[in-house]
């Protein structure tokens, strides 16, 4: 593999953080370069892995014991929704990706971007103070609002933060 160290990736999360970070580095939205052959292989190698890694998650002993709920993180059009919203948010400078699970949080200076974030299918949620959206039926366990700390206890978290408007022009300079 030339972009993912397979040894590294456990599950379908681990393998959304790599292709987040890839993401950000190599997006044509944020180089100076045509680096569009770049992410076609890229995104080549991560629909070779999350096969992989859900072959191998469907034969594990413990594939039988999940719920219904657990077994759709491998959910492959969820997959490619949850890609296309991250490809989208990539190009936004200063703010945080977030992802819990079929969620995607989206926090830091979003106050610039609220006409495309509410585009691209987010909504606003006073209660965590972020822009949301997720890839699954809704089910509510709780009659109030969960903290975020609980979320990322039950679901784990990636977090990813986008290149300030200085850190994209100071990389710029150094690629010149």
């Amino acid at each position: 593999m030339k972009w993912f160290q397979e040894n590294d990736l456990k599950d379908v999360n681990s393998l959304r953080s790599a292709y987040k970070k890839l993401l950000i580095k190599f997006h044509p939205d944020n180089n100076r370069e045509d680096t569009t052959v770049q992410m076609q292989e890229i995104n080549a190698e991560y629909d070779l892995l999350f096969q992989r890694l859900k072959h191998t998650y469907e034969r594990s002993e413990s594939y039988a014991k999940q719920t219904d709920r657990q077994k759709q993180s491998y959910d492959w059009k969820k997959d490619k929704q949850i890609r296309a919203i991250i490809t989208a948010l990539s190009k936004f400078t200063g703010i945080e990706i977030e992802l819990c699970g079929t969620w995607v949080y989206v926090r830091g200076n979003t106050y610039p971007h609220r006409k495309e974030l509410k585009a691209l299918g987010l909504r606003f949620n006073p209660h965590k103070g972020c822009w949301i959206i997720h890839f699954d039926d809704y089910y509510q366990y709780h009659k109030n609002p969960v903290s975020m700390s609980y979320i990322r206890d039950k679901y784990g978290s990636v977090i990813i933060n986008t290149q300030t408007k200085e850190e994209k022009e100071s990389r710029r300079l150094q690629q010149c």
